[in-house]
């Protein structure tokens, strides 16, 4: 079903169109946007009714035109209401003929989407439908929106990845979830799930997905490559503007996801969008930094205020902010140096934030010690690509130590499932996904699972008090 647009529409209608050629413009058809989601999107038969009445009308309006008259016409449908249409000639051909063609196109009828827009290009005599070379005035809607994006401010941008999020991705991604075969129960029950949930309003990720029974029975039922689950939950976090977190899970993710999978187009705009959103950052937090460093602490707690008013969830300007309201208190003698109260208080916002974050600032106890000298040793990791699996597995265990179990539980299974035999990753992924309170998949499994949880929590104890930073703080 998925390529019957396609072939219908640009291929049966370009063969009609060569024979007659010579008596009829040349026509050619590009779609503008993610032509895969087509299947969901739009009613087929209906429109490809439609768009073959939109070529018969550039036929008959435009018959006997020269060869160097151009025109494109931009149409988008929409979920509501009328598509827009944009129309473009080169050149510029008569008024009156352009608007007789646009209330003839608008006398037709057109099927609104299911789930999101639907833009595609038509070209009179340009060949291969190459816009760029014919044209200069249009803009393409994919344009149009990078544009925006890149042009934003970091508030606006911020806003716009979570409605692109909410709007766009979300409805398609939970949509393919709940269309899949009843024996898929855990993938169809998460879709509806996503689909009923409203990611315009602050929602509770944590009981959606990680401690959702069906959130882990749907990782487990979906082949391998096909990142559509963890893909969810990413976007999930975007629509609450939690990007810190989001582009951890990104970073994982993206090295299984089946390139050409749909859910993997979606990953690959949100990494260029998290690119351009972060060094935007970057740059603005640097501008603190720069305060800070030549002794300006209340320019630099200024600057990283009015950051965190415009992107509330950054880790990193949570640290710096801390790190400068320490340094003020300290000159100013409300505080010792080695008071660590500042940074008790500073952590937790900085970790819900970020559970990753690779910095902690002190220690008070033999574990805290430990748990920051693991932290730590996230830095360490992928530095070679032939120890991907290696990290991943270390990355996970690293996680675990945390309590990050449900990000460890998605580390320990693509160490599971892309790893031969390695049992010692799925004991893992059950204990983590049974901290969450998910105990019922477990019975999926053989073995004494009680058994290995209690040898495995054994195991890391040993670990821990065998450390040379845990025997240090012990001294």
């Amino acid at each position: 079903m998925r390529q019957k647009l396609l072939l219908v529409v640009l291929i049966s209608l370009a063969t009609t169109l060569k024979l007659f050629a010579q008596t009829e413009p040349e026509i050619t058809i590009s779609f503008l946007a993610n032509d895969k989601i087509a299947d969901i999107n739009v009613d087929q038969d209906k429109y490809i009714k439609s768009i073959g009445e939109v070529v018969a009308l550039l036929k008959t309006e435009f018959k006997g035109i020269p060869g160097e008259q151009k025109i494109a016409v931009i149409l988008i449908c929409h979920k509501i209401g009328s598509p827009t249409i944009e129309f473009y000639s080169k050149p510029k051909i008569d008024t009156e003929k352009e608007l007789h063609f646009l209330k003839e196109l608008g006398n037709l009828s057109f099927e609104n989407t299911k789930l999101v827009d639907f833009p595609i290009l038509l070209n009179v005599n340009v060949p291969e439908g190459v816009l760029s070379k014919a044209f200069t005035e249009p803009i393409l809607p994919t344009d149009k929106a990078k544009n925006e994006y890149k042009n934003a401010d970091l508030k606006k941008k911020y806003e716009l990845n979570k409605k692109w999020a909410i709007d766009e991705v979300l409805p398609v991604l939970s949509t393919y979830e709940t269309i899949v075969e009843d024996r898929f129960l855990g993938v169809k029950n998460f879709g509806t799930l996503v689909s009923a949930t409203n990611f315009s309003e602050s929602q509770n990720l944590i009981s959606i997905t990680s401690k959702n029974a069906d959130y882990w029975r749907a990782v487990l039922e979906m082949s391998i490559g096909n990142q559509l689950i963890p893909a969810t939950k990413i976007f999930a976090l975007i629509s609450q503007g939690e990007f810190d977190y989001a582009m951890k899970y990104l970073e994982i993710v993206d090295m299984f996801s089946d390139p050409k999978s749909i859910t993997n187009i979606y990953l690959s705009e949100l990494a260029w969008r998290l690119q351009v959103f972060n060094e935007q950052l970057k740059t603005e937090i640097e501008k603190g930094i720069s305060e800070h460093d030549n002794g300006n602490y209340k320019n630099a707690i200024t600057t990283y205020n009015n950051i965190l008013g415009s992107y509330p969830n950054s880790a990193w300007a949570l640290y710096e902010l801390y790190y400068s309201q320490n340094a003020l208190e300290v000159k100013a003698g409300k505080v010792k140096l080695e008071d660590r109260s500042n940074w008790d208080n500073a952590k937790s916002k900085i970790f819900k934030c970020n559970p990753l974050y690779s910095m902690d600032v002190r220690a008070n106890n033999a574990k805290e010690g430990y748990l920051l000298f693991r932290r730590q040793e996230i830095s360490k990791l992928f530095k070679s690509k032939d120890e991907k699996l290696n990290d991943i597995y270390k990355y996970a265990d690293i996680s675990m130590d945390l309590g990050i179990y449900d990000f460890a539980a998605q580390l320990f299974w693509y160490s599971f499932t892309f790893s031969k035999n390695n049992d010692k990753a799925l004991i893992r992924f059950l204990y983590c996904i049974e901290q969450l309170g998910v105990k019922n998949l477990k019975e999926n499994f053989k073995g004494d699972h009680e058994k290995d949880f209690k040898k495995l929590e054994a195991e890391k104890e040993n670990e821990m008090i065998s450390s040379p930073m845990y025997k240090a703080f012990k001294e």
